[in-house]
Formats: C-alpha cells, structure tokens, sequence
C-alpha cells in the first residue's frame, strides 16, 4: 500500500503540546516539515511566514520569439504538457486559451517540492496553470504524490507551493500564496490560474481570495476536504499560538472566520469544485467544507454518495482514485463538473 504521507494532524498536535515545541513530526508518517529549501546555486529560499513571502530566486533570463498567437482550448483528452530538453533556451513561459506566453521570460524560478514535473518553467500547456496548495502540517508532496502526476499526463503545468507545514497563521500563509500566483501568472503569461486546496489550503485560498484581491487571478477553486468554514473538532483544542496558529484560525468562529463570513462565501467570478467524505473527523462537520452558493458557481459532491461503504478519511483523500478523478474533471470541465458523473468505477 502507497505509503500516506499526509501528517495526522490530531497526532501532530498533541505530541506538540507534550514536548512543548514549536513543531513536532510523526514517526508514522513524514518528519517535520523541512527547513527552507534552496536552489542548486545554494541559494535560500525564504520560508513562507519569513519577512520576504517570495519563492523567486533569480536566473538568467531567457527568450522566446514574439509575436507567437495562443493557440485554442484542446480536446478534454489533451496529452502530457511539452517540457523543454534539460539546458534547452526555450522560453518559460506557458500559453493558455485566452494569453500567449511573454516575448521575454521572466527572472522567476521555482524550488522543488520533491514532485517530478511540478514547478518545471519550460511546461507549456493549452490549459490554464494549476496551482497547489497543501494542508496543515503536510507538504505538497506530501498531499499530492497520486494527483500530480495523474493531472501532468492529461496536460496540465503544476505549480506548488510549501509553505512550511502551514503551521503559522492563514493570512501569512494567503499573503504567500498570493505573491506565489502572481509569479505563476509572470512565468506563464496566463490570466488566471486553477488552484487545487486540500484541507487548509482551502482556507487558505478563501483568505487570499478576499483579502489579497486574487479573486480576478483565479477561474477555478477545487477543493478536497477543505476547513473553508473551519472545524469543531475537539483536536484543534490541543494548539497554542506557538505551535499552531493555523489550527487556531481554523476553529469554527475563529476571528478570520467571523470576518470571512461577513463578506459571504465567494468572491468574484470563481467557480468553486468540493469533495467531502462523511468519514471526515479533522474538518467537523464535513458538511461545513462546502461553500453556500449557487450550482453555475459551486458544484459539490460526498465521497460515500458515490462509494457506499467506502470509510477514506480526512488525510487520505487526496489519494483516493475517485477524488483523484474528480479533481481533474473539475479542471476539464472549467469549475462545473457534472456531479452526476462522479463515481468509484475507473
């Protein structure tokens, strides 16, 4: 069996608050979350919550020809993203649909998050850039190791981004994940991007959705077991401000909470996508995941709807097959999957 490396997050917490640190790792799952990566210039990486949010370090600039016309949206059966030959000059940049790439690419470049293909520059795809946000105590890789791959052979260019473990506050972690995006949408030449939020990264795109002004960055939001309204579990009782502020801002009537639902639960256009299990002890109740809004603007489905008898939970959600499928479907089909297509079988 696939070795789950998302963290448990109850067990995370609570040896956290035995050992009094300011983290703490599972010898079940993955160690802490690492340090601040570096490039292979030996270059730091500031960590998201550090003075500087960016993830850029700078390269040498190169050059695509202008002028080049954006091509139309493919098939839904489009194949694997093109990548550039390894020391290929070939430009960074990306074209979607609605935008060609930059006549001149970037000085943006990206640290790896342990994902073949994810944060590659010289992917080139006719679909918008996914980015990937990951869940409290976890990793992209961690989160996404049957995603990425599963999305990268049906032509999407990933971008993810670390942030840490996610463990300091969910506005720090937005600020991050806005300034991430707009390096995305620099490198590509693309209007918008899609984001795929598991659990806290949920949140963390509603916070920057409406506090960073991403709404207009954004086409779709598909969310897998998101804490997008927090969570009563009993768990989160167990997080001091040091260990965990995020789990602290997840809790149901949090501060960033009551004034996130003051403004209501979308923002602009965004076309929001959810997959809930009922199995779901993290993210209580799970039916508090999914966002109040019309169906042209929310399509939402529950894993057990579809799966009688199946018990996945909170943290294995992103590698179940079904949720897996859902996922890309929801991206195939620009936010407003057909929820009567969800279903176990391959």
């Amino acid at each position: 069996m696939r070795l789950r490396r998302a963290l448990y997050p109850g067990l995370i917490l609570l040896v956290g608050v035995l050992t009094a640190c300011s983290s703490s790792q599972s010898g079940a799952a993955l160690p802490a979350p690492p340090g601040p990566p570096s490039n292979s210039a030996g270059t730091t990486i500031p960590p998201a919550d550090s003075a500087s949010s960016t993830v850029s370090t700078p390269v040498p600039s190169t050059t695509t020809p202008p002028g080049t016309p954006a091509p139309t949206a493919p098939p839904l059966t489009a194949g694997p993203p093109t990548r550039a030959p390894s020391g290929s000059s070939t430009s960074a940049s990306s074209t979607t649909a609605s935008t060609a790439g930059p006549s001149v690419a970037p000085d943006i470049t990206f640290p790896g998050v342990g994902l073949v293909g994810v944060n590659d520059t010289s992917c080139t795809s006719s679909h918008r850039p996914v980015v990937l946000l990951p869940g409290t105590f976890s990793t992209v890789g961690g989160n996404y190791a049957d995603l990425a791959p599963a999305l990268i052979a049906a032509g999407y260019c990933l971008y993810g981004l670390d942030l840490g473990g996610a463990t300091q506050a969910v506005r720090t972690s937005a600020d991050a994940a806005a300034t991430f995006v707009g390096q995305v949408l620099t490198v590509t030449g693309s209007t918008q991007v899609d984001v795929v939020g598991f659990s806290q990264g949920g949140l963390i795109l509603r916070t920057a959705l409406r506090e960073n002004g991403l709404a207009d960055q954004v086409h779709t939001a598909v969310l897998i077991s998101p804490s997008f309204h927090g969570s009563t579990a009993a768990v989160l009782d167990l997080a001091t401000p040091e260990l965990c502020q995020a789990c602290l801002d997840q809790q149901a009537g949090s501060a960033l909470l009551t004034s996130l639902a003051a403004g209501g639960d979308l923002d602009g256009s965004v076309r929001y996508s959810v997959v809930v299990t009922r199995s779901d002890s993290i993210v209580t109740p799970y039916t508090s995941q999914i966002p109040a809004g019309p169906p042209d603007r929310v399509r939402s489905v529950v894993l057990q709807d579809a799966c009688p008898g199946n018990r996945t939970s909170h943290q294995d959600m992103p590698f179940e097959p079904a949720v897996v499928r859902w996922v890309r479907t929801s991206l195939e089909a620009d936010g407003r999957p057909d929820t009567a297509d969800f279903s176990c079988a391959d």
